[in-house]
């Protein structure tokens, strides 16, 4: 069975000046903001149309916020993390232990929200970093995928999913075998592209890619997790919103990808590089 992006981990300093920016520049309220006291670390969840987006802050003691903190300190707040779904455990750890996968046995975690009122739970499966060359990552199954409502709209042009999340690496071979033959992600599309920076995997899940680019200038031992493209319906509308709440925000342009506009953000986009994407109708 194939997993999905489940979410995205974007580690911050201030959860609640995060909470504030982002909201802003998704034009929607959180779906979710609660702490995991185990964890020693709070977040705030946006879901969009194919994932949501979890920033994560620490707080207290645990070995979440022990990770955010350490991230923070080696790479600044910004992209830490992938997580990946499955809709049954069983299958996925049979499928990715036989494609050489150090995957362990489910183990269950849970969150509270800001109230203590209403719990979400979980079973995790992890792996050692090593398997995505240093990104952090491992599986989820929720007890309860509805849980998490879509994050409420609340601004003109809002953004609807996420289109693609970038990693740079110096090995596309182990890509494969890590995003392919062990989560068992399609890929989609492979290509050389030097003037777009190297070799491009699009490993294509839940409506979004995993855009790998390769090149041997990248860490010969370690991915990067490096950004972050997000779509909107109407890119005009949403880039007018940003420049009238003083987002800071490039001219909207032809994409690289035939029939797509774009632009780039540039504030209360968390250290994140990131892209608005509108896909046209053909």
């Amino acid at each position: 069975m194939s997993a999905c992006v489940d979410h995205i981990i974007i580690a911050v300093n201030d959860l609640e000046a995060a909470t504030r920016d982002y909201a802003l520049m998704l034009g929607r309220d959180p779906s979710w903001q609660g702490s995991h006291p185990e964890y020693g670390s709070a977040n705030t969840l946006f879901k969009l149309d194919n994932t949501y987006l979890e920033l994560l802050a620490a707080k207290g003691a645990g070995w979440a916020g022990d990770r955010v903190t350490q991230h923070i300190a080696d790479k600044g707040q910004g992209l830490m993390g992938l997580v990946f779904g499955v809709e049954e455990t069983a299958p996925f750890l049979a499928q990715a232990r036989q494609a050489g996968l150090e995957v362990s046995d489910p183990l269950a975690g849970h969150g509270l929200d800001l109230a203590e009122a209403e719990k979400r739970s979980w079973q995790n499966m992890v792996w050692p970093e090593t398997a995505a060359r240093g990104i952090f990552s491992f599986a989820i199954r929720h007890d309860d995928p509805n849980a998490l409502k879509p994050a409420p709209i609340v601004g003109s042009g809002p953004c609807t999913g996420v289109d693609h999340v970038v990693v740079q690496t110096s090995n596309t071979q182990a890509s494969k075998d890590f995003y392919g033959s062990q989560l068992g992600i399609r890929l989609a599309l492979e290509q050389s592209r030097p003037d777009w920076g190297g070799d491009m995997l699009f490993f294509r899940t839940n409506h979004m890619s995993i855009e790998v680019i390769g090149a041997s200038k990248f860490d010969a031992e370690l991915d990067h997790l490096w950004g972050l493209a997000v779509k909107t319906d109407n890119i005009e509308t949403t880039h007018a919103r940003l420049v009238e709440s003083d987002v800071a925000v490039s001219e909207v342009r032809e994409g690289r990808k035939p029939g797509t506009r774009v632009c780039t953000v540039k504030s209360h986009c968390l250290d994140v590089p990131t892209l608005l994407v509108e896909h046209l109708a053909s």
